[in-house]
């Protein structure tokens, strides 16, 4: 089956995971040579390449580079996840694009509508914008999941965007995202539009210490009027702070504690008792864990105090 895509008309593994440890690339898109230290340690990355570097425990560790320093937490996940390292908050770019055969083509450009974005860049060193399906993406910690960039790369920064791929029976189209390198993008744009080449986009990242950071939320537990919702909160609220102190095995027991059956069943069954009682101040506080930790709950690395 022959397959369409046009970015005009619509627009090495990164990680590992075991038991114990994560491994991510720590990536160097830029021309010079850069050294990052990870908890002390230096790694020297020459310029346009990667290292990879195993985190040998969960918990508390920090990253320095360019006089600028972070703390940030490693966890694992209920479900694999993946990603790599942007020390020198470089724009990376995720490119939607649609595989389609002849059939889902007027489709196609209706769904392509949705995804375009204009962008004020430079050309030729003058300023012009552009409108294209793409997200600009310039963390430190770029983490490949379904939430976190409106959807996960399907090929990632080594990974070659394919020419045709197999639609599945009975669909005419299917999306997919490609995470580029800010050079190789520019090629890419560039093979299909040659007055591309010198196209430029804007770079200015937060300072390290304007970054967001995650940290156990602070709750009033006289405002709780349930007394078992009041104690579990008060409980889970010092398992969590307790957890940013823990390293290694420890560090894993407890998590996995957290984030359990057994502690969701404990939590909706006294859920249920305050609500009997006329009471949600409990399930307001509960919200307010949930709203705190829910954009990390399927990511590795995450920034804190």
């Amino acid at each position: 089956m022959l397959l369409v895509c046009s970015i005009f008309l619509v627009g090495c593994i990164e990680s590992s995971t075991t038991e114990n440890s994560i491994s991510r690339l720590i990536d160097n898109p830029t021309d010079k040579e850069i050294k990052v230290a990870i908890d002390g340690n230096e790694l020297v990355i020459p310029a346009k390449s990667s290292v990879n570097h195993t985190f040998e425990y969960y918990g508390k560790h920090q990253l320095t580079y360019n006089g600028q320093s972070l703390n940030f937490i490693v966890k694992p996940t209920n479900s694999y996840n993946a990603g790599f390292i942007n020390p020198t908050q470089s724009n990376y770019y995720m490119l939607q694009i649609y595989y389609v055969d002849i059939n889902g083509q007027m489709k196609y450009n209706d769904m392509m509508k949705k995804a375009y974005k204009i962008y004020q860049v430079t050309i030729n060193g003058e300023p012009d914008e552009i409108e294209l399906p793409v997200e600009i993406i310039n963390d430190v910690f770029i983490e490949r999941y379904y939430g976190k960039y409106v959807q996960a790369w399907n090929y990632g920064i080594n990974d070659k965007l394919p020419d045709e791929i197999g639609l599945e029976k009975g669909t005419t189209q299917t999306p997919r995202y490609k995470l580029f390198r800010e050079a190789d993008f520019i090629g890419y744009l560039a093979g299909l539009d040659a007055g591309l080449k010198t196209l430029q986009f804007p770079n200015q990242p937060k300072k390290y210490a304007d970054l967001t950071k995650y940290t156990v939320p602070n709750i009033n537990l006289a405002d709780i009027k349930c007394d078992e919702g009041r104690e579990f909160v008060k409980q889970h609220l010092a398992d969590w702070n307790n957890l940013f102190t823990l390293k290694g095995d420890e560090f894993t027991k407890l998590h996995s504690q957290i984030i359990s059956f057994d502690t969701y069943k404990k939590r909706s069954n006294i859920y249920d008792k305050c609500i009997k009682e006329k009471d949600y101040t409990y399930s307001s506080a509960i919200r307010k864990i949930d709203s705190a930790f829910r954009p990390i709950e399927q990511v590795n690395l995450f920034i804190t105090e």
